[in-house]
């Protein structure tokens, strides 16, 4: 068996490091891009890394070796894929790590080992279940049960954001000292500007975009009533790319009716990533008006493709995009509204936003958190 490495390249002897990405379905995005990313930037620092996932064509080609979780257990199935993910988990997986001889397990999302001798680190995302229940109610029982008996199992937790880590502590009474903030990132190989990008562009009103999941959090509805506003002083068109919940989608969709919005509105689904950053290269403006985050991946994307943020002035967003975005409550569409005709209408502050969001970016790389985590890892599996 080869030796593992900690982030500074230095030999960690014996340690087999395992990856539960059961998470990552046929195509993935959210929870199971991160889970992929971070995989690809945990193999070009570990040695001896075992990746248990039943997706094995979303990865690049890898060094570790692959072991199978079930097809049935990813994301794609819903509930019944939840509930097969746990049991095997707690079970199949437990048995495969020791049989392997595993000496430290990441769990990419907190769905990890409970009363388990084995060291475990587990990323939690963010505890939005527990902030919108209303909008979880099957995912709060599994947040305020299964997961706090994960995390304490675990020897160290990490948190996509400084937010989050201290949402972690405080509702779960997690040690601070025993939760690390490491950030995410983005693809900066798919989302990156391209000289081509800065042509002059067609005739037509300038773009708004929204990417991301419709949920009631996301504040969709409040988007609308905002460009509904922005209308009445100046032309734009909204395109919303995402996908969520069948009763919010069809509560969008009457709201963009009522609005008279129903020929300004876009609705796009699910997109590969070269189409993705095409899109933020087009629009004139990118929205995300959550009323909360973990972190906030597309604001790092539409930055790293020169678009012009406005997003939420909320900790784990304020975190992500630092003096890069305008910041706005997004419970006051009509703030939003005057901070979207801000954008659209000065090029000066579409050049400054659009500068400082490229500069940004730079903070923010899968090789930067690979190593980080690696240092977790590292300390995790020398005890």
């Amino acid at each position: 068996m080869s030796d593992g490495r900690d982030a500074a390249g230095r030999k960690l002897p014996g340690a087999r490091v395992a990856v539960n990405a059961s998470i990552v379905g046929e195509n993935p995005t959210g929870l199971g891009v991160y889970s992929v990313k971070l995989v690809e930037a945990l193999d070009e620092r570990l040695d001896d890394l075992v990746v248990y996932t039943s997706s094995r064509d979303a990865f690049a080609p890898l060094r570790a070796r692959i072991g199978r979780a079930p097809v049935l257990a990813r994301p794609d199935h819903g509930m019944r894929g939840h509930l097969v993910r746990a049991l095997w988990v707690q079970s199949v997986l437990r048995l495969k790590c020791r049989i392997a001889g595993v000496s430290v397990l990441v769990n990419t999302v907190p769905e990890g080992l409970i009363r388990s001798s084995l060291p475990q680190v587990t990323v939690v995302h963010d505890l939005l279940p527990l902030l919108f229940p209303e909008e979880y109610p099957r995912q709060r029982y599994y947040f305020g049960v299964l997961v706090p008996r994960v995390l304490r199992a675990s020897a160290m937790v990490v948190a996509d954001s400084e937010s989050s880590r201290r949402e972690v502590h405080a509702r779960y009474g997690v040690p601070l000292e025993k939760i690390r903030t490491v950030h995410p990132a983005y693809d900066a190989r798919t989302y990156r500007r391209h000289a081509a990008d800065d042509a002059p562009r067609g005739d037509g009103p300038p773009v708004v975009l929204f990417v991301g999941n419709l949920l009631p959090h996301k504040n969709v509805l409040g988007l609308l009533e905002a460009v509904a506003l922005l209308r009445r002083r100046h032309p734009c068109r909204l395109v919303i790319r995402g996908h969520g919940r069948p009763a919010y989608v069809r509560a969008v969709r009457a709201r963009t009716e009522a609005l008279g919005l129903a020929d300004a509105v876009t609705f796009l689904d699910y997109l590969t990533g070269p189409e993705l950053r095409r899109l933020y290269v087009r629009a004139d403006c990118f929205v995300l008006p959550s009323l909360g985050e973990g972190f906030g991946i597309p604001v790092l994307e539409a930055m790293a493709c020169g678009t012009p943020v406005v997003t939420s002035d909320v900790p784990a967003l304020r975190e992500v995009a630092g003096e890069a975005a305008v910041f706005v409550d997004p419970r006051d569409a009509g703030g939003l509204a005057e901070a979207m005709y801000q954008v659209l209408t000065s090029r000066a502050l579409r050049e400054d936003l659009r500068e400082r969001g490229l500069r940004r970016v730079q903070a923010f790389s899968w090789h930067r958190t690979g190593a980080e985590l690696g240092e977790v890892i590292a300390a995790v599996a020398r005890g």
